[in-house]
This record gives C-alpha cells, structure tokens and sequence, in this order.
C-alpha cells in the first residue's frame, strides 16, 4: 500500500556545508520510518518522492542501480535502460574515487550520509545537489538498499530540501538538537527531542543544552563538541541525568547561509543495547572458559581412552567412547564457531588483504583435507585450477572459508563421490568454485543459507551434524574483503559455491 508524505519544515537548519545524520540500527522498518516521505511499493522500492523537485535512485547491495524517479533521468538526461544496472558510482564526478568510498563506508555502517555531490549529465554537464543517502537494512543487519535523494542547489529547491530533511528528523525516534556552535543555544529541536523534555516549540529559543535532562556528564558534550569544532564531526557515550539511561551521541558541524555555525547533534538512548552488550560479553566469558576448558580436557582424555592409555577396550566400550569423543569435537566446534562468529561480526573487526596465490591455495586446501575425506568416504579433487590465479585476499581467513566449503560439500556427498574445487580469472576477478554432487539445497533455505543457524532439517541431508553458524561466517569474511560469495544448486544434482575475490 502507497503511503503519502509532503515533507514541510523549519528554515532555523539553515544550508548546511557540511552535514551528516543519524545512525538508524533497527532494520528496515526505522529507516523507511525516518524517510516516509517516499512512497512504498510492493517490491520495497522507493517510489518517487511526493514533492515534484526531488530526484531519487535507488541501488541494491551490490551497489548497482535498480530504481530511477522521472524527476532524476530529466535532470540528467539519460533514459532508464541505461542506468539500470549501472554503478551508482558512475552518475557523481568522483574522479578520485574519494566520494565513492566516503559513502560505502558510511551507509556500510547502517548511517545516512549526505552531503553535496555533483551529478554528471548524459550531455557532460555538472549539476549541483544536496543529497541524503539512507540505507535499509533486512533483519540480519545487512544492507538491503540504499535510497538516494537529490535536489538540485538552486533558491527554492534548497529551501525544499532543508524542509525534506527536517521533516526526516521529525519522524525519526531518536532526539535530534540544531545547536549554537559557540553559546550552546537551541536552534531546533525534533518533535522527539521535545516530548522527552516535555517543552513546547515555543520554549526553544530560551534554553541550551545545559537545561535537558542529558546533562549529567557536561564535561562529555564539552569534549564533543571540541572535537567537532576541530574534526568536524564526533561520537561519544555518557550517563544521561541521575545515570539512569546509557547515550549515543553523534555530532556534525553544519553552517547557515549566513556563514553561522551550529551543531546537528542526534541522541539516542541506548541503555537496553548496552546491557545486551554487557550479557553477551559475560555469556562468552561463560562459554570461553566454562563450557572450551573443560570439554577440551574431556575429549583429550577420551581420546587417551581410545587409544589404549589404560588399556584395551572392550567392542562395546570403544563404541561408547568414540560417540562420547565424536559429540565432544562436535560441541568444541560449536563453541569454535561461536566465538568467531562473534569476533568477525564486530564493526572494528578489519581484514588487511594481500595479494595471495588462489591456484596455490586450491592445492594447499585439497592436501589438507584428503585425512577428513578419506574419513566420510569422498575425495577432494582439483577441477581445472588455472595456473598463478593473484587475488587481494587474507590467507588464513580465505583457507578458513575454503576448509568450511569443502568439509560441508563432504558432509552431504555419498560415500565414494567427489568434491571438485577450482580457481580461475573472471571478469576482472579471482575466482574459486567449490562443487558438490549432493541433493542440492532445500529450496526454503536458499534465501536465507548465509543467516545464522540455518540448518536442513530435512532426514539424511548431511551425514555429520554442523553448528549452522559457518556460511554466516564465510558470508562474513567474504564481505570484510570485499568479495561475493554466491551459488548455485539444483535439487538432486548438486550445488556449486562460487567465491570472487578483487584482484
């Protein structure tokens, strides 16, 4: 169903020369929330924006365009055909490369950036804008789109778009301050910000940032807003009145037309976020050293077990022992996936990629799991490796998704098959491909295979039981090194994994 916004607001915001907004966590549903200005169809697309000045594209995850306003192709000139498809990238003049990036950070991060690109047309020309750029997200936190909204700088059309961004801030549930960068006076504050205070608009202009309930660390908005007068921009948590609630507080620097400056702060409580925080860290803890020691040292002593250490077993003792061991490993490997799960998930966690020899690493991969194969009755063969295949990768991470692709393609191949792995040069790309001659992926699981947990509950899938955690953190490790992971799979016949990694 359509849903219509005229976005109205507050000239107090001013034209801003530098600006960034708010980090929306909450999925899909903040977002759109945030912009509900744009209308929403049936295939989560933007729609066109209900003022007749806006110009919006949309781009899916892998950055390139799949939706076009009538507005924007006028404006630039070219027709739909030829941007569908095209990499956003590819409409700013970013010789440099330095906007590009600037975005896929940002809105990488689950923030909407927005600042003042320049557009250029299908004749040559330039043309100047304001733009937002809002990612939405699925429920698993990954990026499902981002929408981009573009106004043309000329009088009336920035008054529009400072009005688009205002009423943004009105439909947003985090507070959002406008704020004088020298006497800490309010300029603005969003229908948020005055609920929680319990002020009417009228009230604004007679109070500062002093007189809200956030105000129990001052000391910490000091040192933020110092730290956007010189960066321009800056981040900081504190206990707001009283320490009952836990802040995020994001800050930019922007400037009016009249040359003053202020500061866009948005705060967000996030006290519920911060305890979660705390339980998942006591939670690892737990599992770390309650649940990896000891279960180590009880496989170890298993093992002795089996191995005679106190004597021979009997038939049916050695029997018991090996599935007490094999239950072991598989919970040590749960664990294992959990913690790094948990490690490679994190925002700070970075991979530094180097060039490395996929052709080689095809063969250190196949050598080191013929022992697990000759185990389950399969065999790891090479499909036609091409010869110095070079990619920017991470060694040790990228034999880590390799040794998770093998083992799986093993655990559902039938004793006496084979799993083929390869790596060639494609389309400006390494490429590794990890095929299996198994029953295929269920089709209720293919859209959400690299979600955590997922499992096939279907009877004789797979002949070894996994955690359910590892496409996840092969998704993971693929996406911290800029690569794609995709498959393909028919029911019956097999799936074939294929890993493009930068050159």
């Amino acid at each position: 169903m359509e849903q219509s916004v005229r976005l109205a607001v507050p000239a107090v915001l001013g034209s801003f020369s530098r600006t960034a907004l708010v980090s929306l966590k909450g999925g899909a549903a903040r977002a759109e929330e945030a912009i509900a200005a744009l209308p929403q169809n049936e295939h989560g697309g933007a729609g066109q924006v209900m003022d007749g000045n806006a110009m919006v594209i949309v781009s899916g995850p892998d950055g390139r365009i799949c939706e076009v306003s009538e507005k924007f192709l006028h404006a630039i000139g070219y027709p739909s055909a030829a941007l569908i498809g095209m990499a956003a990238e590819r409409i700013y003049a970013d010789e440099d490369g330095r906007l590009h990036d600037e975005i896929r950070e940002t809105t990488g991060r689950g923030r909407i950036w927005s600042g003042a690109p320049q557009l250029r047309a299908a004749d040559g020309r330039l043309l100047a804008t304001r733009c937002i750029i809002i990612p939405v997200r699925d429920p698993d936190g990954r990026n499902r789109r981002n929408v981009a909204i573009h106004l043309e700088v000329t009088g009336t059309r920035l008054t529009q778009m400072e009005h688009m961004i205002a009423s943004a801030f009105n439909k947003m549930r985090e507070a959002v301050y406008v704020v004088d960068a020298a006497t800490q006076t309010l300029c603005f504050m969003n229908d948020f910000a005055l609920q929680e205070q319990g002020w009417c608009l009228g009230e604004i202009a007679t109070r500062t940032m002093s007189d809200t309930n956030y105000m129990a660390e001052q000391e910490v908005i000091d040192a933020l807003f110092r730290m956007v007068e010189s960066d321009g921009k800056g981040s900081a948590l504190f206990q707001s009145e009283h320490g009952a609630r836990t802040c995020e507080a994001q800050a930019y620097a922007i400037t009016t037309e009249t040359g003053e400056h202020r500061i866009l702060l948005i705060l967000r409580d996030i006290s519920q976020q911060a305890k979660a925080e705390r339980d998942r860290k006591e939670l690892l803890s737990v599992i770390t050293h309650e649940l990896r020691t000891p279960l180590t040292s009880i496989k170890g002593a298993l093992e002795l077990l089996k191995a005679g250490a106190v004597g021979a077993l009997s038939e049916q003792a050695h029997s018991l022992v090996t599935i007490a061991a094999n239950n072991s490993e598989r919970m040590l490997g749960l664990i294992r996936d959990i913690l790094d799960m948990e490690e490679i998930g994190q925002d700070s966690f970075e991979i530094e990629s180097e060039p490395v020899d996929l052709s080689a690493l095809v063969r250190n991969a196949i050598e080191a799991h013929r022992g697990y194969g000759a185990h389950l009755g399969v065999s790891f063969v090479d499909g036609g490796t091409m010869p110095g295949v070079i990619a920017q990768a991470e060694p040790v991470r990228l034999a880590q998704v390799l040794s998770n692709l093998l083992s799986n393609a093993a655990k559902v191949t039938a004793p006496g098959g084979k799993i083929e792995i390869w790596a060639r040069r494609e389309q400006g790309c390494g490429v590794i491909y990890v095929r299996d001659h198994g029953p295929g992926i269920p089709l209720q699981l293919r859209d959400k295979l690299f979600s955590r947990f997922t499992k096939s509950e279907a009877p004789n899938r797979s002949r070894v039981s996994g955690s359910g955690l590892g496409l996840s953190i092969v998704k993971t490790i693929i996406d911290k090194l800029d690569g794609e992971i995709t498959f393909s799979t028919e029911t019956g016949k097999g799936t074939t994994f294929r890993v493009a990694l930068p050159l």
